[in-house]
């Protein structure tokens, strides 16, 4: 497994597999904080925080998770048609031991851009004169990790279909279609059932209905989980209002103040979610790998 492990992670570096991620993160990411820099609004750690992780929803996913899927796509029949893989297997390695090698070595190929990237938001943070507190360090490092997760999940669902497309052109063009199809398809499908089951019902009723559909519906898309946790970095209170009519009629209603509470409220308040995510990647990579071991290499 270690030699698997360190034969990939040379290869990674040695090409421009982790050089393309680094370099999207720097170009989605310095105009971003270039932008920031030039509002004219006043700028708080809360609400900077606000805007970086609906961009990393937003931007890095959709990115990152294209350069995710598309390297686990090709990760195993790519080897194949190169005829690398035989010889590779002609070591003292098996094969459970090369996938899984193979497979850590990409997680920290990408652990690496990830942790650039948080380097790079950390400087964009510095440069727009936000001070690095301890909860903003925090937050920036936990969301990354996350992100981090997720990107894992699209590696391993890639490699689900390495192992049972023999061609890395169709795998290739498949994993983009899947993508996409988590991207658009699912929410609006999730969208449509919610808007159906919630013609009268409040905002929050709102937000847990969906917040359940994606649990229950779409717990296979990492993207999916990701945008519920992030959608719970704030804890809303309920609060009585009372206002009175021309006529003299009062009314009460009911309204919510948001607190932020950061990431890791979040994590622990979607847990559930959290756990989707990891529980996901296993039965992906899980698949994969007992495909590998009864799949005729020649």
């Amino acid at each position: 497994m270690m030699w698997g492990f360190q034969l990939e992670l040379k290869k990674g570096l040695r090409t421009k597999k982790i050089w393309a991620v680094i370099i999207i993160l720097s170009l989605i990411y310095v105009p971003f904080f270039y932008l920031l820099k030039r509002t004219s609004e006043e700028l708080t750690a809360t609400s900077v925080m606000g805007l970086t992780i609906s961009f990393v929803s937003g931007m890095a996913m959709f990115f990152l998770g294209i350069v995710a899927i598309v390297v686990g796509a090709t990760a195993i029949n790519g080897e194949i048609e190169k005829g690398t893989l035989r010889v590779a297997l002609s070591k003292k390695i098996t094969r459970s031991g090369y996938i899984i090698g193979k497979f850590l070595a990409q997680i920290a190929v990408f652990g690496i851009a990830i942790l650039l990237a948080t380097l790079v938001e950390f400087a964009g943070m510095l440069y727009i004169g936000v001070d690095l507190t301890g909860a903003l360090v925090r937050d920036l490092v936990l969301i990354n990790l996350l992100l981090l997760v997720v990107m894992v999940e699209f590696v391993a669902m890639g490699y689900l279909l390495s192992t049972f497309l023999k061609s890395s052109g169709t795998a290739l063009g498949t994993g983009i279609a899947v993508f996409f199809i988590l991207l658009i398809f699912v929410p609006v499908v999730i969208s449509y059932q919610v808007y159906t089951h919630s013609d009268t019902a409040s905002l929050n009723d709102v937000q847990k209905l969906s917040d359940e559909y994606n649990t229950r519906y779409a717990f296979y898309s990492p993207m999916a989980q990701f945008n519920v946790i992030t959608g719970h970095l704030s804890k809303r209170e309920p609060v009585n209002r009372t206002i009175t009519d021309a006529m003299g009629n009062t009314r009460v209603y009911v309204t919510y103040n948001e607190t932020y509470q950061g990431v890791a409220y979040a994590i622990k308040e979607r847990w559930v979610n959290t756990l989707l995510l990891f529980l996901m990647t296993a039965v992906y990579f899980g698949a994969a790998m007992l495909r590998f071991l009864r799949m005729d290499l020649r």
